[in-house]
């Protein structure tokens, strides 16, 4: 599952929070909104920290494989 799935739901949440006559079933859709949003975003920093991860590791790599001249 990715970080768009989970803010799709947030959205479905929302829409059917705000078509929603009873109020308690309002407030639970739009908690679980909530948590849908938190897990996306979640992802959405594990994802970047990964990339940057790799990205470093490439970087190191090269360095090591041509080092710069002193």
């Amino acid at each position: 599952m990715d970080s768009k799935m989970f803010h799709q739901r947030a959205r479905d949440c929302l829409r059917l929070a705000d078509e929603c006559p009873d109020l308690y079933a309002r407030e639970a859709l739009m908690e679980l909104a909530d948590e849908f949003k938190h897990t996306a975003t979640q992802l959405d920093s594990d994802a970047r920290t990964r990339a940057h991860s790799r990205r470093q590791r490439r970087e190191d790599v090269a360095a090591h494989r041509h080092p710069s001249p002193r």
